[in-house]
């Protein structure tokens, strides 16, 4: 019995120590082949810009003529810039794909009576409520407002019965001896 247990701890560790060479505990979500272009398209472009930054370097150093230099930068911009616009025309696309799939609604219109109401956003609403605007109440006097304490270091809202600032630790003095002290 000792050894069954034991066996299945040392199996149940060597499973969660290998699972991130695996698929891991939870599994692994499948790329789509769009997600894999992107991938690899940016994979690309920050060679291309790695290699924009070192040639840069090596023609400060001194190692390249402007002739080399001006050659290979326009063949590292050209294939940098071409991966860019390749991942952007991908997202366009998946963009697309995805408005398409959206089924298309009306919206509603407003009632005559409701006053129009001014649209910020480009997305329509379905319904529209217009709720006349309620008039501010004021806040409830009560005698714990009175007892609020603030730290006098940081400035920190402290509970009513601590003695010191859970911010700073400096000791805080109750609000009628600071009152009483400073008159």
């Amino acid at each position: 019995m000792f050894i069954l247990a034991a066996a299945l701890i040392v199996a149940g560790v060597a499973l969660f120590v290998a699972a991130p060479l695996g698929i891991g505990l939870v599994g692994a979500r499948a790329k789509s082949a769009g997600e894999l272009q992107v991938e690899r398209h940016e994979h690309e472009r920050a060679l291309a810009v790695q290699g924009l930054r070192e040639l840069e370097f090596d023609r400060e150093m001194g190692k390249l003529s402007n002739a080399d230099y001006e050659s290979m930068h326009k063949a590292l911009e050209d294939r940098a810039l071409t991966a860019m616009a390749a991942v952007e025309n991908i997202r366009v696309q998946a963009d697309n794909a995805a408005n398409a799939k959206k089924p298309s609604v009306t919206p509603l219109a407003p009632r005559k009576s409701a006053p129009a109401l001014r649209r910020i956003d480009p997305i329509p609403t379905l319904v529209v409520h217009a709720e006349p605007p309620r008039p501010p109440q004021p806040a409830p006097q009560s005698s714990q407002s009175r007892k609020i304490s603030f730290c006098p270091q940081c400035g920190m809202r402290a509970a009513i019965d601590s003695k010191f600032c859970a911010q700073c630790g400096i000791a805080i003095k109750p609000m009628g001896a600071a009152i009483a002290r400073s008159e």
